[in-house]
């Protein structure tokens, strides 16, 4: 068996397996693709500075590693986002309405 027989990953695996870092002055994060943290970790000098300074520097890399991840799902669905975000989506059909339901009457 070659390696093109071999099946890819789903989107869901291949988006779930996504990660980003970044790091800066002794800090460095680890988001997953919704940017929730999954690693945290701190040259022992960091934890020098300010608690209002280390939470501020751990948010802009956290939002710098979301966006690096939300760059790598939109590679991974590639032709299913339209090119341009600002695309709007095809809409759902509106549900019916209630009164445009039929009653049951079999039951009276």
């Amino acid at each position: 068996m070659s390696d093109d027989d071999v099946p890819q990953p789903g989107y869901g695996t291949r988006l779930a397996a996504i990660r980003a870092a970044a790091a800066a002055d002794g800090v460095a994060v680890e988001v997953d693709l919704h940017g929730a943290l999954v690693d945290l970790r701190f040259d022992r000098w960091a934890l020098h500075r300010s608690p209002a300074e280390l939470a501020g520097l751990i948010r802009r890399l956290a939002a710098q590693a979301g966006a690096d991840a939300l760059r790598q799902g939109r590679e991974v669905l590639g032709d299913l986002l339209p090119d341009d975000p600002a695309t709007p989506r095809p809409r759902r059909p509106p549900a019916p309405e209630d009164d445009t339901l039929v009653p049951a009457t079999w039951a009276t």
